[in-house]
């Protein structure tokens, strides 16, 4: 069988209207504000007169154009940026500031007596006797076991007595007796003492022939 044809109807009143783009009801136009014309302001009142030259004077007063304008830029502030003492000072709170001239001075007071008993108890922690140490001098064995201290920070780059004032700086509790051994040291005008034993062997050069 042929295939039927659906016959057109009027579309109903009820369908969607389409928009038109065209014609004078659909045009849009910007907001704007009519200048009165000579022929306009020749018929006004001068009430009318006085308040069209008001409106003018505050829409071209230059106190809006200055408000609405950009501000001038600011130049930008220098950022002073602490070094490392000054960074240690502000981390350490509530510390005086003779605070190390005071440790130095209780260190001062230890005896040999207090020293010896200090490396006593270190030898007493460990299970085996220490190696390589025969020929060392019982301050060296002080300063070497604190070098080897990671708890207080590391030892490479740092001398001894800042790396002690530093850890002491933090809280960390160095021991007292390492600071006596350490200005001991440092009155015999010994220099090796100043560094830790690492950090000389860091920073050595072997040279083969």
């Amino acid at each position: 069988m042929p295939p039927t044809r659906r016959k057109s109807t009027a579309p109903s009143s009820h369908a969607q209207q389409t928009l038109a783009f065209s014609g004078r009801s659909n045009k849009v136009t910007k907001p704007s504000v009519a200048h009165p014309s000579a022929k306009s302001l020749s018929k006004a009142s001068p009430d009318q007169l006085a308040k069209a030259s008001k409106a003018v004077s505050e829409v071209s007063s230059p106190e809006t154009t200055e408000a609405h304008a950009d501000p001038q830029p600011q130049e930008p502030e220098e950022i002073v940026i602490p070094d490392a003492d000054q960074r240690l000072a502000f981390r350490v709170q509530g510390a005086k500031p003779n605070l190390h001239d005071e440790v130095s001075d209780k260190a001062k007071k230890v005896s040999d007596a207090q020293v010896k008993r200090y490396w006593r108890g270190k030898e007493d922690e460990r299970k085996a006797p220490r190696v390589h140490q025969q020929g060392l001098s019982l301050n060296e064995k002080i300063l070497r076991h604190f070098d080897l201290s990671s708890q207080y920070g590391p030892c490479i780059g740092v001398a001894r007595l800042k790396r002690w004032k530093r850890a002491n700086g933090l809280g960390l509790r160095p021991p007292i007796e390492v600071l006596t051994v350490l200005l001991k040291e440092e009155e015999g005008e010994n220099k090796k003492a100043e560094r830790a034993y690492v950090d000389e062997l860091m920073s050595t050069r072997l040279v083969v022939e």
